[in-house]
């Protein structure tokens, strides 16, 4: 790493895109590079699951590199390389050829894996790293897999890939030889991810390593790359640290946004392309942040701020109640970090919030500007009830279904009672169904109604005689194939 007072003439003294060499000046060393240099170094399973643009892979390579000169032999596979339409076959196979490539093992380890066509693939990847593999070297072996995340695009479960890892740690009491096989997992996942069937125990090893953002201190060298440039030539060390310190005030050290600004202050100013008028460090940083992050554009264009919205918006949690949870963060409501919390899980990976003492907040400036109030009401599910008359009825705080005129949804049948159900939307948008007392009950999916029933896309109601289908997608996300219709929450009656 570059020290400070330096002259710098690298036009690409800062990287925003793909992994960093392990000498690269820019790097910024963390806490975390020496958590997993030494956890690895004895042993330690680690693992490194975080949000995308962390600086994970780059963190990898650094850490491979350092066991390397300790004597240490190292194998990194970046798993999106074995690809995707694979049978289980394929795929470990391919996991076995990149360790046998990396150890110049690839005959043996080929002769291995076809005179043991009995066994699973599995059991084949890792009977061949316990007897033809470790046998055959003398130093330790560390295991980097990388983008983890992307097996859950595979055809196939890979639950038995990761408990197999799990069961290698866990033979090390039995077996001596598995001391000198270490794993590190990184991607953008949970360790819940992992191992996904509640009926296998999950993957419960190994030493978490927090990849966080940068620190005022550690992000110091960075003000080395700044020098370069017709306007920060001539600006002293003092402006130049003010300027690295605006930029942090936006980014919080988030390691990807940080490294934009700083490259875009670079390369605008040696375009001469900075507004003249601009004289002052703070003013060009926050004009630069508008240009980069700020504006309707760039929004739609910054690869971050894509990751981020599209990581959201396309969760696998429900989207009202993921945004409802995102909102009380932004507006300062004291919501402790929890890890046994799926919600907090998907706005971690997300990158949009972090902790601070045990409490979520909005992880940088940037990401409280560009992700709003505006914008969480913009794509929070829209909710309506559909009368049989096809009218459309949007929920606000309640809808009241029943017999009597006053009801916002009216049916007429002898086994509706006057005032029936009612379905409440709650503030984190979410939507309740509540019996209000009935003759003849209210049915969520077959089942009486005896306290409040949260919903789902899809649920089934029964009241009296009529059948309704609740109905909840994302605003402004069409459906994959529609003409760009707008979705919307309604209720379908059926006979």
């Amino acid at each position: 790493m570059a020290r400070s007072g330096t002259q710098q003439t690298d036009a690409c003294f800062f990287v925003t895109g793909g992994t960093l060499r392990h000498d690269a000046p820019c790097y910024v060393e963390r806490q975390a590079d020496r958590a997993i240099f030494e956890g690895l170094r004895r042993g330690e399973f680690c693992y490194v699951l975080t949000s995308r643009q962390m600086g994970k892979s780059s963190l990898m390579v650094r850490a491979a590199n350092q066991l390397r000169r300790q004597n240490t032999q190292v194998v990194v596979i970046d798993l999106t390389s074995v690809g995707q339409n694979l049978t289980p076959e394929q795929w470990y196979d391919g996991l076995l050829v990149r360790i046998g490539t990396e150890l110049r093992l690839e005959d043996e380890l080929e002769r291995f894996w076809l005179e043991r066509t009995r066994l699973s693939p599995v059991q084949r990847l890792f009977a061949a790293l316990r007897e033809a593999v470790l046998p055959r070297l003398r130093a330790p072996l560390v295991v980097f897999l990388d983008e983890i995340d992307t097996v859950r695009s595979l055809p196939f479960s890979t639950d038995e890939f990761f408990a197999a890892i799990r069961a290698c740690y866990n033979q090390r009491v039995e077996d001596p030889e598995f001391h000198r096989l270490t794993f590190c997992l990184l991607g953008v996942a949970t360790p819940a991810d992992l191992i996904r069937d509640p009926r296998t125990t999950p993957f419960n090893i190994g030493r978490r390593i927090e990849l966080t953002d940068f620190t005022r201190a550690e992000a110091a060298p960075l003000a080395d790359g700044l020098h370069v440039g017709r306007w920060a030539a001539s600006t002293t060390g003092t402006e130049l640290g003010g300027l690295l310190e605006r930029i942090l005030y936006w980014t919080s050290g988030h390691p990807y946004l940080t490294q934009q600004l700083c490259r875009a202050l670079v390369e605008g100013d040696r375009a001469g392309t900075h507004p003249p008028s601009i004289v002052d460090t703070s003013q060009l940083a926050d004009w630069l942040c508008g240009e980069l992050f700020l504006s309707p554009r760039a929004c739609e264009r910054d690869d971050n701020l894509l990751f981020v919205r599209e990581r959201l918006l396309r969760s696998e949690a429900d989207l009202a109640s993921l945004l409802g949870l995102y909102q009380q963060i932004r507006r300062g409501e004291s919501v402790q970090d929890d890890e046994a919390n799926p919600l907090i899980d998907d706005l971690r990976l997300a990158g949009i919030t972090r902790s601070n003492a045990g409490v979520l907040e909005v992880r940088n400036r940037i990401y409280h500007r560009v992700f709003d109030d505006e914008w969480i009401q913009a794509n929070k599910p829209d909710a309506a009830l559909v009368k049989p008359d096809g009218e459309r009825v949007p929920i606000r705080g309640s809808c009241t279904i029943g017999r009597a005129p006053t009801n916002d949804i009216v049916l007429l049948g002898d086994r509706v009672s006057r005032r029936h159900t009612q379905i409440q939307a709650q503030q984190q948008n979410e939507f309740w169904l509540v019996d209000l007392g009935s003759s003849n009950g209210t049915y969520h999916n077959g089942q009486r109604v005896v306290q409040p029933v949260l919903l789902r896309d899809q649920d089934q109601i029964d009241v009296g005689q009529f059948r309704l289908i609740f109905r909840q997608t994302q605003r402004g996300h069409a459906a994959a194939g529609a003409d760009g219709v707008s979705d919307k929450t309604i209720v379908d009656f059926r006979l």
